[in-house]
């Protein structure tokens, strides 16, 4: 599992896991500031920068056709934002 040293990612990254609640506030979001801000809305306060920085050390782990499925999804599938960190995307289900 990639961890960064930024425990309130780490923390909302778990807590998406684990919560459900919040888990379903993120299907709404459409960019990564919507993530950012969801996260803040939440309590889990970390910079923009910080967020891609853990994307791309996330991203250092795919294949390229992995990479390439990922980036395929259009933003409005409800399905988005799960794809871009490995513990949400183990959440999904084959073929969504």
């Amino acid at each position: 599992m990639l961890r960064m040293n930024s425990p309130p990612i780490n923390e909302f990254i778990q807590a998406v896991v684990y919560d459900h609640s919040i888990a379903t506030g993120l299907k709404a979001c459409k960019t990564d500031q919507d993530i950012v801000d969801y996260a803040a809305s939440k309590g889990f306060i970390f910079s923009s920068s910080e967020w891609q920085l853990y994307l791309a050390l996330d991203r250092k782990t795919l294949s390229d056709s992995e990479l390439a499925k990922i980036l395929v999804v259009p933003v409005e599938h409800w399905s988005w934002a799960f794809r871009k960190v490995a513990l949400w995307r183990a959440m999904l289900m084959d073929g969504v």
